[in-house]
């Protein structure tokens, strides 16, 4: 019975490795995320790259002497919403003149923002590399538009940066920093074997968190529904549970996870 009640251990473990982890374990103290989307929902897995990040990786070409026209890449603050704030999909950023991607944008405003599902760790919490095309990327390429300081949307998205990143107070008005909003061209996803997909801007914006899966619930205004969507979820996991039943004359061991 022993023998029998190891070798359906391995057989779980086994099984369990080769399977995408998307339980309720992949969340960290400043993002309670409830779920996360089917990783062949392309549109829905950008939005929820996008929205949990705090920063992107932005290329742009650069304008240096020593490396003119070579890709140049810099680590810049984003928010798509305020900290506690349903998700818009609008990347937000502020840029200064001052730093070379500010510089290369005056030159040639085209740049691709790189967001990675290991943001938070939750790739590397669950033996994921982050090059693993099973750990989420999102290349999102386009122009930097400055918002005008008078439009309702520049206050938006002002409000929403400093909630995500309080720390820029201190620094926007000292250096000239200007707000800006990604103008997005094309959107690729890489989010499983197969190689990329790509994401019309369209089907990028319809996507909905709650629909399509995946919900940070402290971002609900209303406390009944994010109860309702949390039994939702907690009924798709029990659902797809899975039984090995392993028999060797009258000893039976069934493992369930």
């Amino acid at each position: 019975m022993a023998k029998l009640l190891f070798f359906g251990m391995l057989i779980a473990v086994s099984s369990c490795l080769s399977i995408r982890d998307f339980s309720l374990n992949a969340s960290n103290e400043s993002n309670d995320i409830e779920n996360v989307p089917n990783h062949t929902d392309y549109a829905a897995v950008a939005r929820y790259v996008v929205h949990k990040s705090e920063w992107a990786s932005m290329g742009t070409l650069s304008t240096l002497k020593t490396i003119n026209g070579f890709p140049m890449v810099n680590i810049i603050s984003v928010a798509d919403s305020g900290k506690d704030e349903p998700s818009t999909g609008h990347i937000y950023f502020y840029l200064t003149n001052l730093d070379y991607t500010g510089q290369d944008l005056m030159k040639n405003n085209k740049l691709t923002a790189m967001f990675s599902n290991d943001q938070d760790l939750e790739c590397s919490k669950n033996g994921v590399d982050p090059m693993e095309p099973t750990c989420a990327r999102i290349m999102i390429s386009g122009s930097a538009v400055e918002l005008d300081k008078s439009s309702d949307e520049f206050q938006f998205a002002n409000k929403s940066f400093l909630s995500r990143h309080p720390a820029a107070a201190t620094w926007v008005e000292t250096h000239n920093f200007y707000l800006c909003k990604l103008d997005i061209s094309q959107i690729i996803v890489l989010d499983w074997y197969g190689g990329p997909h790509y994401v019309s801007t369209e089907d990028y914006y319809n996507a909905n968190e709650t629909l399509n899966g995946f919900l940070y619930d402290k971002f609900l205004s209303n406390p009944r529904q994010s109860l309702d969507q949390r039994g939702s979820v907690n009924n798709m996991h029990n659902e797809n549970k899975i039984k090995i039943k392993i028999e060797k004359g009258n000893d039976k061991v069934t493992i369930e996870f």
